[in-house]
């Protein structure tokens, strides 16, 4: 008969010290991860506006006339050319609105715009909260989170307008 010179396999205390340090880990791991999904989830729906109102100045200066954004507080965001509906934009995705306090924005054929500004924000959570704003010239400016202008001093203070 052969005898086996050495052991082989964990000890159940070997394997209880893993598991603890195992949930330890996890323990710090998922209020960071939810965190971060959280911040995408908002970053995503502010892009997602961003590129909804480029679209709308690209459509203005391509058909050269004005497309209007319709924006309403119980429906979809509706851009129209001569009262016919193009594309809509969904502002509430989940817990996450896309807020402003104007009615209604007008891209110009040569690219200008009326002016407005619109906030992301999930609840009232203004530090991880954008703001976005369209200027008189059609740029439209997505700042940094939880900012309020391009230098990054004044901070989103409100995430209703």
């Amino acid at each position: 008969m052969s005898r086996t010179t050495g052991m082989r396999g964990f000890t159940l205390i070997e394997l209880m010290i893993t598991l603890v340090l195992l949930a330890i880990l996890v323990a710090i791991a998922v209020p960071n991860f939810t965190n971060l999904i959280n911040q995408n989830r908002i970053q995503a729906q502010a892009d997602e506006l961003k590129a909804f109102l480029l679209y709308a100045r690209s459509e203005a200066v391509n058909k050269n006339a004005v497309i209007t954004l319709t924006i309403r507080d119980d429906d979809p965001w509706l851009l129209e050319h001569r009262n016919e509906a193009i594309r809509q934009f969904e502002y509430s995705a989940g817990t996450v609105l896309a807020r402003t306090a104007a009615g209604e924005v007008k891209f110009r054929g040569n690219g200008t715009a009326t002016t407005a500004s619109f906030t992301v924000c999930e609840g009232t959570d203004n530090e991880n909260g954008y703001f976005l704003e369209i200027q008189a010239s059609g740029a439209i400016n997505l700042f940094a989170r939880g900012k309020k202008d391009a230098t990054g001093s004044t901070a989103l203070d409100n995430c209703t307008l």
